[in-house]
């Protein structure tokens, strides 16, 4: 038979053992949790310009994901009037800024009905310091015709400026802006259905995806996650 004190020492030991099994499992998962948790986060914001985004992001979420307030990328392209139109000739305005689907009708018609309700929940006074933006997201359908048709059908004809240009233009826009963009076999467009707000001195300030949903909760809450994005970054 073991001494006594021997066998206390043995418990004690493969407690002690026990325990740090515990401890070590534990840390794993929260490891492994914490990397799947950026994973995600990286899927969530697609291809975006990560460098440009804070570490805050994590903890947005309709609201937007804070931006690094570098100077927006400038650009030169034409409206659906047929008039050109550069993005610092919209300094001293907040730009709310979004790349759309000359020919979509699925997606972007949800960004721009995004677009156009936060705004209209505005005081008329704050609404008029912010210049709604479409770049267009289809190289293939780049006419003035083609954004100031889809402009109509959707009831924005008025209530922004929907810019197109040349393919190469376009495409230099999506570079900069760190946008995919891809026609696929057949002409569909497969791109970021992403959302800027540039402050009046042209800084990025916020970022915004679409969420691909009809229900009316989740419409409601992304208007109301972009128009206090306006309201953050009116010109003071």
């Amino acid at each position: 038979m073991g001494h006594p004190d021997e066998k206390r020492s043995k418990d004690l030991f493969m407690h002690r053992l026990a325990l740090a099994s515990i401890i070590a499992t534990t840390a794993l998962v929260v490891i492994v949790g914490a990397v799947w948790g950026a994973r995600l986060l990286a899927m969530r914001l697609g291809t975006m310009n990560r460098g440009q985004v804070t570490s805050q992001t994590a903890n947005q979420g309709l609201g937007g994901f804070p931006m690094s307030g570098s100077m927006a990328p400038d650009f030169k392209l034409i409206n659906q009037f047929g008039q050109p139109v550069t993005l610092s000739s919209l300094r001293g305005h907040e730009v709310v800024l979004a790349f759309i689907d000359s020919r979509c009708t699925s997606l972007c018609p949800l960004t721009a009905e995004i677009m156009y309700y936060a705004k209209s929940h505005l005081a008329p006074s704050a609404a008029s310091q912010v210049e709604l933006v479409a770049v267009n997201a289809n190289p293939d359908a780049t006419s003035i015709n083609e954004v100031q048709s889809w402009s109509i059908k959707h009831g924005m004809l008025h209530q922004w400026l929907f810019l197109t240009g040349t393919a190469e233009q376009l495409s230099s826009v999506y570079k900069a802006y760190g946008i995919y963009d891809q026609v696929e076999a057949g002409g569909s467009v497969v791109h970021d259905p992403a959302t800027y707000i540039i402050d009046a001195q042209g800084h990025e300030r916020l970022f915004y995806e679409t969420v691909d949903s009809n229900n009316s909760g989740d419409l409601s809450s992304e208007e109301l996650g972009l128009e206090a994005g306006m309201q953050q970054w009116l010109p003071k």
